[in-house]
C-alpha cells in the first residue's frame, strides 16, 4: 500500500490563521497547541497523521498526541483510520458544532445536578448557600434552554442546506 501524500505546505495566510486559532482557544482554557491543531484541521483538505500535524506545526509528536485528546474531548476533531495503515489520522469533525453544543449541554446538566446535590447537603437555615445554589440551578436551566434552542436552529439550518 502506498503512503498517503504529504500535506500541502501552508500559505502565509493559512499559517497566520492557524496561529490566531491557537491564541483564540488559549483564552478559553485550551492550550495554544490545541487551538493551532484545530486551526490546521479546519484548513486541511484531508485527514492528517500525527507526523503531519507535528511537522506542519513544528511541535513534538507527544504534544500533538496530548492536545489531540483534548480537542477530541470537546468534539471538534475525530480519529480516522485507513485499511492497511497502522497510523492514526485526525480530521475536523463534520458535525463539530452540533457536538460542541451537546457537550456543553452535558456539562451544564452535570453542574445543575451538582447544585441540586448541594441543596440537599446543606441545612435549611443556610440562606446564603441556598440562594447561591438556587441561582446556579436557575442559571443552568436558562443556559440549557438557550442551548437547546440553538441546537434546534443549527439542525434546521443544516437540514435546509442538505435539501438544496
Amino acid at each position: 500500500m502506498s503512503a498517503p501524500p504529504e500535506p500541502r505546505p501552508l500559505s502565509a495566510e493559512a499559517q497566520s490563521f492557524v496561529e490566531s486559532m491557537g491564541v483564540y482557544f488559549e483564552r478559553y482554557a485550551l492550550p495554544r497547541i490545541g487551538g493551532r491543531l484545530l486551526g490546521l484541521l479546519l484548513v486541511a483538505d484531508r485527514a492528517l497523521s500525527l507526523d503531519d500535524l507535528a511537522n506542519t506545526l513544528s511541535v513534538s509528536r507527544a504534544s500533538v498526541s496530548t492536545n489531540m485528546r483534548l480537542v477530541m474531548a470537546i468534539g471538534l476533531a475525530e480519529l480516522v483510520t485507513r485499511p492497511g495503515d497502522r497510523r492514526d489520522y485526525y480530521q475536523f469533525t463534520s458535525d463539530a458544532w452540533e457536538r460542541s453544543i451537546l457537550i456543553d449541554m452535558e456539562g451544564v446538566t452535570t453542574l445543575s445536578r451538582l447544585a441540586k446535590r448541594g441543596l440537599e447537603a446543606i441545612e435549611s437555615s443556610e440562606n446564603t448557600a441556598r440562594e447561591h445554589l438556587d441561582n446556579l440551578i436557575e442559571y443552568c436551566d436558562l443556559v440549557l434552554a438557550e442551548r437547546q434552542a440553538t441546537l434546534e436552529r443549527w439542525q434546521a439550518l443544516q437540514r435546509t442546506k442538505r435539501e438544496k
